[in-house]
């Protein structure tokens, strides 16, 4: 995988819009997370292998400057860059906003099915995100820690992983085309984005 000047200096941009955003949500502990919109653009633009070394990088930065906890959800980020390769590619996911939609639900239960096993081995169900709340409640109302990770994960990780595939589309649709064909990824052209 050769990356060029400009692809680093996107990647970095992007690493940078995943910690402040993701950071600025956690420390708000609203119950999503907005963390991979960064992740989920470097796939669009520079490809699969970018988009995980973005996702990557991302959460050892935040990591270091936002929460340790960060860092034990590397996979997750592997597992959306991948995600959203498979359907950006194969299905044309963010050909319009409806399919930006379908894809964001995809992977809202893609990142649940990856991160859960880590919050309940690792953590014993509690992150230190705002998703803990639900979690918190469920376990309260009875539920055993498990499967109350999976029910908050299933009530915040669609609605969360939409927001960002949303974001990300009208991201690049607000690009001009003659930018976006910079990057020469026929990612973007089979979801008609150049």
């Amino acid at each position: 995988m050769k990356i060029g000047t400009r692809s680093m200096a996107v990647m970095a941009s992007l690493v940078a819009l995943n910690v402040a955003i993701g950071g600025l949500v956690h420390v708000l502990k609203i119950p999503i997370f907005l963390d991979a919109i960064g992740t989920i653009l470097a796939v669009l633009l520079l490809g699969r292998n970018p988009g995980i070394v973005v996702g990557v990088l991302s959460f050892l930065a935040a990591a270091a400057f936002v929460n340790p906890v960060y860092v034990w959800f590397v996979g997750t980020q592997a597992v959306i860059a991948i995600f959203i390769f498979i359907a950006a590619d194969r299905f044309s996911a963010f050909k319009t906003p409806i399919r930006a939609i379908v894809a964001g639900l995809g992977l809202g239960l893609a990142a649940g099915v990856a991160s859960a096993p880590v919050i309940v081995a690792v953590f014993g169900g509690v992150s230190g995100s705002g998703r803990d709340l639900i979690t918190v409640a469920l376990v309260a109302a009875g539920r055993q820690v498990y499967r109350a990770v999976i029910l908050s994960g299933a009530a915040s990780e669609p609605v969360d992983k939409i927001l960002q595939t949303l974001a990300a589309y009208y991201v690049l649709k607000s690009l001009p085309k003659s930018l976006l064909a910079r990057f020469r990824n026929p990612v973007l052209e089979k979801n008609g984005l150049v």
